[in-house]
C-alpha cells in the first residue's frame, strides 16, 4: 500500500469543533503502518458493505481533487454528526492511496477513545495527584476502525464499514444513506447468516435430524466459500434438503429476506474468519462446541429425547483424549 496524499480533519459536534486541515498530513513509517492496519479491516472483514459508485452520491469526485473531496465528505460527516448523539467524535484520516495496482480514495472515522491519566494540583503547597479523563486519542493500531468507506476509483465500487444509529426516531445505516446517499447491500457477515440461519428454520421443520443437516449445511457453505469464494447453492440445496418441498420452501424464504446467494464472493482473507463450529446450548447450562466436519456425520452425534422432557447427548468417534 502506497500513500499518495492524506488529510485529517477533526469533527466534534458536543464541544462544536470542525477543525478542517488546509494542508496534506505529513506522512512517516509509524504513521503509514497505522493507517495500513486500519485499512486492512475493509478487505479482510465479513461485516463490509461492497456497492457501486454512481454519480447520484452526495460524494462527488469529477473535476474535484482529493483535498476538495476530502473536504466535501468531512462537512457530510460533520451535517450526520448534528442528527444523531449516536455518532461520536472523531478525526476523520482521509488518504489517497494504492493498493495492488487500485487506486482508493480511504475514509476513515478514528473515533475518539476515553481513557484516563494523571494530574498534578497543588492545593495549599500541597500535591495533589488526581485522575482526569480524556477523550482525544484515537483508536490502537491493534482495534478495528468502526466506522468508514474507501471508494475504488478502478472499479467505481464504495466499500463502506457502516453503523446503524437513531435518527429522527428512525434506524439508519448513516454512512451509506446520510453520507453516501448510496442504496444499501447487505454485509457479507449478514448475507452468510441469513443463507445458514434460514436453512436451520427449514430444516428443523422438514428433517429428522435437524442439527445433522443444518451442520452439514454449514460445512458444506464454508467448504465452497473457502475453495472459490462463492456459493454454488444448486449443489448445496440438493445435498441438503430431502424433499423438493423444503428445497422449494428454503429457496422462496431466502427470496422473500432480499438474499440473493450468487452475489456473494469473498477474499482469501474473508474465508480466514468463516465460523466453523457449532455451539450446543442445553437448559442445564452445559454447552458444548463441536467442529461443522464433524456434527454433520449423523454416526457421530446421537440426540435422544427422554421421557421426562430431557435431553441426551451421545457422542462417539472424538479420538483419542489430548
Amino acid at each position: 500500500m502506497q500513500i499518495k496524499e492524506a488529510y485529517l480533519h477533526v469533527l466534534d459536534v458536543i464541544s462544536d469543533v470542525k477543525l478542517l486541515s488546509e494542508r496534506p498530513t505529513e506522512i512517516d513509517f509509524e504513521i503509514e503502518d497505522y493507517v495500513e492496519k486500519h485499512v486492512g479491516v475493509f478487505f479482510d472483514n465479513l461485516d463490509i458493505s461492497t456497492m457501486d459508485y454512481t454519480p447520484n452520491s452526495k460524494v462527488t469526485l469529477e473535476g474535484h481533487v482529493f483535498k476538495e473531496v476530502s473536504l466535501q465528505v468531512a462537512d457530510l460527516f460533520y451535517d450526520a454528526m448534528t442528527y444523531s448523539e449516536d455518532i461520536k467524535p472523531c478525526d476523520l484520516m482521509c488518504i489517497h492511496f494504492e493498493r495492488e495496482d487500485r487506486d482508493y480514495y480511504g475514509f476513515l472515522k478514528l473515533n475518539f477513545r476515553t481513557s484516563f491519566a494523571h494530574a498534578v494540583e497543588l492545593q495549599e503547597n500541597l500535591i495533589v495527584n488526581k485522575i482526569i479523563r480524556q477523550v482525544t486519542t484515537l483508536p490502537y493500531k491493534s482495534q478495528k476502525v468502526e466506522e468508514g468507506f474507501l471508494i475504488d476509483l478502478t472499479e467505481n465500487k464504495v466499500l463502506v464499514k457502516d453503523k446503524q444509529v437513531t435518527i429522527d426516531g428512525y434506524k439508519s445505516r448513516y454512512i451509506t444513506e446520510k453520507v453516501l446517499c448510496l442504496n444499501g447491500v447487505m454485509t457479507t457477515k449478514r448475507k452468510i447468516d441469513l443463507i445458514t440461519k434460514t436453512a436451520e428454520k427449514v430444516i428443523e421443520k422438514y428433517d429428522d435430524q435437524p442439527l445433522v443437516k443444518t451442520a452439514k449445511l454449514r460445512k458444506m457453505v464454508t467448504e465452497h466459500l473457502d475453495e472459490s469464494g462463492s456459493l454454488d447453492m444448486q449443489n448445496i440445496v440438493s445435498e441438503c434438503f430431502d424433499t423438493e418441498v423444503s428445497k422449494d420452501a428454503y429457496l422462496k424464504e431466502l427470496d422473500e429476506k432480499g438474499v440473493n446467494p450468487d452475489s456473494l464472493k469473498m477474499n482469501e482473507g474473508q474465508t480466514k474468519k468463516l465460523k466453523r463450529t457449532q455451539r450446543i446450548k442445553t437448559a442445564s447450562g452445559v454447552e458444548i462446541i463441536l467442529p461443522f466436519e464433524y456434527v454433520s456425520r449423523s454416526e457421530n452425534l446421537n440426540i435422544v429425547n427422554n421421557s421426562d422432557g430431557s435431553v441426551s447427548i451421545e457422542l462417539k468417534n472424538l479420538g483419542e483424549l489430548l
